[in-house]
């Protein structure tokens, strides 16, 4: 009779044994203390020896922006360039150029849209507010600058708008062709716009009386507004004038009904012609509405 072998695997539909090493799966092998404890002692090891130096060591970079001088300190695996997210979308965003017909569609997607959830307010506390565009062509509706003084608020939605009504129109049609610059008989720094302000300032000069070319700007209700000269003696101010156009007379009234206490004297082309009489053969360097331009 033959013995046959003990076979020790556990039988289909028997209970394995508690605690024994069939029982155990991968996790709870590598929760086992012993495992822990001696990969513990390996990652020590490795750490003296100084594999593990590139997760500790720190080095300083500078921000790749080229108006940033900021540096900051990454680890030397660390791909960063820059020292923030503004600088990174600076530099990045300034590669994005959109064509025109994107630019075009993203305009109309935004054509109209408000915030009125929005709120801005600025260092003191105040809320913006909406204000409307002073050129009559526009009137466009617009936040207000909010590092703007109350006073003194922004009064137009552009560049744009405020050269079309303060800078686009001369005084007067003629005004725009008179023979601007330095006269040094006059004086080296001194900038006139035309003739009759030169010939002007010649005859103040002559008679020693004191004055100031363009001394102060008052703002009036849509514009700003500089006379030609001031008189110091006589605490007067002096606008040289060939005509008053429309436009010249709305500002001559805003001016006196805004700065009523100061006084305003026009020299118009009647006054002109007498002091061209009187000083016209006295003073050497008058010049005439034929004279040859000499000036810089």
């Amino acid at each position: 009779m033959v013995e046959q072998p003990i076979c020790n695997r556990p039988v289909a539909g028997s209970n394995p044994v508690l605690g024994s090493s069939s029982n155990m799966t991968n996790k709870d092998f590598y929760s086992t203390k012993s495992y822990r404890h001696k990969q513990s002692e390996a990652t020590k090891k490795q750490w003296q020896t100084g594999i593990y130096d590139n997760q500790r060591n720190r080095e300083s970079r500078s921000c790749r922006r080229v108006d940033c001088n900021n540096c900051f300190e990454v680890k030397a695996s660390n791909p960063k360039k820059y020292c923030s997210q503004h600088c990174a979308a600076v530099v990045n965003n300034s590669k994005r150029v959109f064509s025109q017909v994107t630019k075009e569609k993203i305009s109309k997607a935004l054509a109209g849209r408000t915030y009125p959830e929005r709120k801005f307010i600025n260092a003191l506390g105040k809320e913006r507010e909406y204000r409307v565009c002073l050129n009559p062509d526009c009137r466009k509706e617009f936040f207000t600058t909010y590092w703007r003084p109350s006073n003194n608020p922004t009064r137009y939605c552009s560049v744009q708008c405020s050269s079309h009504v303060n800078g686009s129109k001369p005084t007067s049609p003629r005004a725009a062709r008179a023979k601007a610059g330095v006269r040094p008989d006059i004086d080296k720094k001194i900038y006139f716009f035309s003739r009759w302000e030169a010939n002007y300032a010649r005859v103040l000069n002559l008679t020693g009386i004191k004055w100031i070319h363009q001394p102060k700007r008052f703002r009036l209700k849509s514009q700003y507004y500089t006379p030609d000269f001031y008189l110091p003696e006589s605490d007067k101010y002096i606008e040289i004038k060939n005509f008053l156009s429309d436009y010249s007379l709305k500002r001559d009234k805003e001016f006196r009904e805004l700065y009523p206490k100061l006084e305003l004297e026009l020299v118009l082309k009647e006054d002109y012609k007498k002091l061209e009489e009187e000083f016209a053969n006295v003073i050497p360097n008058w010049e005439f509405s034929n004279s040859k331009w000499t000036g810089k």
